[in-house]
């Protein structure tokens, strides 16, 4: 009998809430050295999807909740030709949620959020990268940074960690309708597409420099991306109003688990600027709501409320008909309204020393929707962060500013780069 998951649950919201402007899939990407082998990236890719049974599933529909089964169609790899966090079209891709593609010196994992989170996702890109490196005949080791591909799944890489570290206290206050943040507006691409504008900095450099403001690496950058947001809301209709980042915050380390599905909260850091509020102010305002929000008890509180209303009664019964508009209009109202950008941080990826002679660098792309045109991630690998801006909308001029700004508050060298979709001018 074929094996199937129950979909985890963050995972059941992307089902629900995915459209034409939100496809819900997002990328995570590393940069190789060397021109990409496609026969070998198949290969490799043949290995690797046996070892990570909760990505290669196809989803069925049920009455009550969808569920994930195994796919025995072959995942296959295709040359890049549209453009990034694209929805997946389940009948070109056997079935698959997952696809895998190669460009130039770029190898990308795009993965339909409700498999898997950033942490996830990446696993399943190092473990690729490695057997890639394998099947092109490098002598390669895992270190104990990779999971292996021959080593059978750890079945904790495929529990709800949410359902495990869920308690039976009493929440300390009921969720409240998010007060509506400052959204981005702008001209849709036509055709649509996402525009995607790198950044490369130092990466111990930037984060030396946010430990001597008192704040963290996300925190000084988020600062900073939230006075650009501000300075170009200013320069077109001198208002002020609140600005809010969401931030996704991972759940492994406060609660430990090494599941490779979806496991992490949304901190939604809230500014109220004005023309009178300098950097040094949303440092400090920024830095204080990150030590709240990512307090264990808060985090606590955000695991409690998912299990426990995912898991009433009155959400059980109704069907999917009905269930998944209603989290729909949920998540309109509680998630996007509530925040002006996303903005991820997949932290320091660790690689074994052997193969980082092989990679350059890394990029995550988060997909952009219709509410929150440009959304932003970042990451570190072999000491460059990349910071991606994913847009829908021609206007650009937040994403310059925040470069801009980026360059001159600690004068270190940014280089930005672009996808086909429009270069930064």
């Amino acid at each position: 009998m074929d094996r199937w998951y129950r979909i985890d649950n963050t995972g059941k919201i992307f089902h629900a809430v995915s459209s034409a402007t939100n496809s819900s899939v997002f990328r995570v990407s590393m940069i190789m050295k060397g021109t990409v082998d496609p026969g070998h990236l198949q290969a490799a890719l043949d290995v690797v999807a046996v070892r990570f049974p909760t990505l290669t599933v196809r989803v069925r529909k049920g009455l009550f909740w969808d569920f994930m089964e195994h796919n025995d169609e072959q995942l296959l790899v295709k040359p890049e030709t549209d453009h990034p966090c694209s929805p997946i079209d389940r009948k070109e891709n056997n079935a698959y949620l997952i696809r895998v593609l190669y460009f130039e010196k770029r190898i990308s994992v795009e993965i339909f959020h409700s498999l898997t989170d950033g942490g996830g996702a990446m696993e399943f890109l190092k473990t690729l990268v490695y057997q890639y490196l394998r099947e092109s005949g490098e002598d390669v080791a895992t270190d104990g940074l990779i999971l292996d591909p021959e080593d059978a799944p750890d079945p904790e890489e495929m529990e709800d960690s949410f359902e495990r570290h869920a308690t039976s206290s009493v929440m300390k206050r009921p969720a409240r309708r998010a007060e509506k943040a400052y959204q981005i507006k702008g001209e849709a691409f036509e055709p649509p597409g996402i525009n995607v504008i790198h950044g490369v900095v130092d990466g111990a450099d930037l984060n030396a420099f946010a430990k001597q403001q008192g704040t963290s690496l996300t925190g000084f950058l988020t600062s900073v991306l939230i006075e650009a947001i501000h300075e170009e809301r200013m320069r077109r209709d001198m208002t002020d109003g609140t600005v809010s980042i969401a931030l996704p915050i991972s759940l492994r380390r406060q609660f430990p688990s090494v599941t490779l599905r979806n496991f992490f909260s949304v901190a939604n850091i809230r500014v109220p600027v004005d023309g009178y509020m300098n950097l040094d102010d949303i440092i400090r305002e920024v830095t204080g709501q990150l030590i709240s929000h990512t307090d264990k008890g808060a985090l606590q509180e955000s695991i409690n409320r998912f299990v426990s209303l995912q898991s009433s009664w009155l959400v059980r019964a109704m069907p999917v008909l009905v269930k998944y508009p209603i989290m729909r209009i949920g998540f309109n109202q509680y998630g996007e309204r509530s925040k002006t950008m996303t903005f991820s941080n997949l932290g320091n990826i660790q690689m074994p020393d052997a193969i980082k002679p092989h990679v350059d660098r890394m990029e995550v792309i988060l997909y952009p929707t219709r509410k929150s045109p440009i959304n932003c991630a970042f990451g570190t690998l072999n000491g460059n962060l990349t910071i991606s801006f994913a847009r829908s909308i021609e206007e650009n001029d937040i994403i310059r500013a925040f470069f801009r700004s980026l360059a001159k508050i600690t004068g270190l060298d940014v280089q930005v780069y672009s996808n086909e979709w429009g270069e930064l001018q």
